[in-house]
């Protein structure tokens, strides 16, 4: 038994996974499939039902109403999600998703977990961070820290080839890309660097595909809404088959006539070339930013499931001027890491010589006017914590009162690189009363303290004063309220599932139809009570009950269906 275990999880837009650090090593930890990625979807069967994962993964392109994906999108917006009848903000999807990872994990480790590590892409901005800490919160779950995903790819990297050295991770999921700049020395993993595309990942690149598909076949274009599910599925269909061969086919019934598509790889380049174009700009930032070369780097290392496409590899090995590697399965990486950084929280022995370093994706600072003669215009940033400084920080700035016997100062508070706030993110804003002067007299001193934990304290004193004004920033627009909160506790609790509505339950029994329908005479009866032992167990929701029924139950149905039984 594990004392204090926390988990590692990789909360990512297409799949999610789960690592624990166990016997001084990451150890990934297989789902209710034996499998270790689990699709990031979400759903309701007919009956009301959650499903989640695989089985909701496989109802997306028929059921496209009563099922999610690609949700951590949406995080730190108010946008509302439907399934079915009901709607749910992209936190209150990701906390389902995250509540089934924890089970799964309960399930495999034989203990319960209420700890963890989640991993973030590295351009999330402070609003989409707490987004998915509140989505932890939700799913009964602590987020001890966030780490963003490429630092989390470049621990699991480092501990795999550990020597000093200088590398690129290039981190392309399913719907973001994040590049960070390691150094690694003397055990430290330093991030000197991060910068990234939330908007841009493998699904664009479908997306891509789908839009070609439609240029195909124009008289389609009328049906696209109809048809979108049915649609993106051949075109991921066709993007992953043109994985490993040179041209990709689909077709796709539809009002009594068949339509065709061939797509080759000079095709799939020209219609992605936008995309391909998008990746070059954040490996150009964070090199500046970390004051690095392409000769300073030892080696690039590719993350994140759509860095399999070819395309995408050639691309990478041409703007380098190298071959990348990919020594590390790219849909792992980042939740190895997790579970490193797991191991180094729960002080592990195994990690105890690592130090991780991190940075601030986005700059930190607030609202300033500029005078123009006798004209003052106000909008302006001022940054007080770069972009790309080591975390944790604390910055200070002096600023000086604009108006004559102004009694008040507002600070605003932003996230962004934009020169005028109106383009960065508003976090939040705090006021301090100052003794009325002429203006530029008085004096207001200013600090910004950002923590690992990604929290943002502000302190503010006016020149003379005894008193500090302080503010933690963490109601800001798009962000869960203590109310929404509480209510989406209560929505979410209101659909636990009965043991007999569980995907495993109802599939076990649907094998024991199938497996009935199959059979004669006595075999058939004996399947029949079989299944009415099971059934007995699931109305009893006694949990060890069922757990040792369905074990029995699974092993003859594996027997059966291998022809080993005697």
């Amino acid at each position: 038994m594990l004392i204090n275990p926390v988990m590692g999880i990789d909360l990512g837009t297409t799949n999610s996974a789960v690592c624990l650090w166990q016997d001084g090593k990451a150890v990934l930890i297989p789902n209710k499939w034996g499998e270790i990625l689990t699709p990031s979807v979400v759903g309701l069967d007919e009956q009301d039902n959650l499903i989640i994962g695989r089985p909701a993964r496989e109802r997306l392109q028929t059921h496209p109403s009563l099922t999610q994906g690609s949700f951590k999108r949406y995080m730190g917006t108010e946008a509302l999600l439907t399934l079915g009848s009901r709607q749910f903000r992209a936190e209150e999807l990701s906390a389902l998703l995250l509540r089934q990872l924890k089970e799964d994990a309960e399930h495999w480790l034989g203990q319960p977990l209420s700890q963890a590590i989640i991993t973030v892409p590295a351009y999330f901005n402070d609003v989409q961070r707490r987004a998915v800490k509140n989505a932890a919160r939700l799913a009964g779950l602590e987020a001890l820290r966030l780490l963003n995903e490429p630092t989390a790819a470049s621990l699991a990297f480092g501990l795999l080839d550990n020597r000093e050295q200088k590398y690129l991770t290039f981190d392309l999921g399913g719907g973001t890309f994040d590049v960070s700049i390691i150094d690694m020395f003397e055990g430290v993993v330093e991030v000197r660097a991060s910068s990234g595309d939330v908007r841009l990942g493998g699904d664009d690149f479908s997306q891509a595909i789908v839009q070609w598909m439609l240029s195909q076949q124009p008289e389609l274009k009328t049906a696209q809404a109809t048809l979108a599910a049915q649609l993106l599925a051949k075109a991921e269909i066709m993007k992953q088959t043109l994985s490993h061969a040179s041209e990709a086919k689909a077709s796709l019934e539809w009002n009594g006539r068949q339509w065709n598509w061939t797509l080759t790889e000079e095709q799939l380049t020209a219609c992605c070339q936008p995309l391909l174009a998008r990746l070059q700009r954040p490996v150009q930032q964070a090199l500046h930013d970390a004051r690095f070369s392409l000769q300073d780097l030892d080696h690039i290392v590719l993350v994140g499931g759509a860095t399999r496409m070819p395309l995408v590899r050639q691309t990478v090995a041409r703007l380098f001027g190298r071959f990348p590697r990919h020594d590390l399965n790219p849909d792992e990486a980042v939740a190895l890491g997790a579970g490193v950084q797991a191991g180094m929280v729960m002080a592990d022995a195994a990690v105890e010589d690592i130090i991780l370093t991190d940075v601030m994706p986005f700059s930190l600072g607030i609202e300033v006017v500029k005078r123009h003669g006798n004209q003052v215009e106000p909008g302006f940033f001022l940054p007080l914590i770069e972009r790309n400084t080591f975390l944790p920080v604390s910055k200070n700035e002096t600023l000086n009162t604009v108006s004559d016997n102004q009694t008040c100062v507002l600070l605003k508070i932003y996230q962004g690189e934009g020169r005028r706030v109106q383009d960065n993110v508003f976090l939040g804003e705090m006021s301090i009363d100052v003794p009325p002067r002429a203006a530029g007299e008085m004096s207001i001193d200013v600090r910004f303290t950002y923590t690992l934990d990604g929290l943002l304290e502000v302190e503010c004193r006016y020149d003379g004063s005894p008193t500090v004004a302080r503010t933690v920033i963490e109601k800001v627009p798009g962000q869960m309220s203590e109310e929404q909160i509480a209510a989406s506790l209560r929505k979410l609790t209101d659909i636990k599932q009965h043991p007999r509505d569980r995907q495993e339950n109802r599939e076990l029994l649907a094998r024991c139809s199938r497996l009935y329908e199959r059979l004669l005479g006595d075999e058939r009866a004996w399947v029949d009570g079989l299944t009415t032992a099971f059934e007995q167990a699931l109305e009893s929701q006694d949990l060890r009950r069922i757990a040792a029924v369905r074990e029995e139950a699974e092993n003859v149905l594996r027997q059966y269906e291998s022809g080993t039984l005697q």
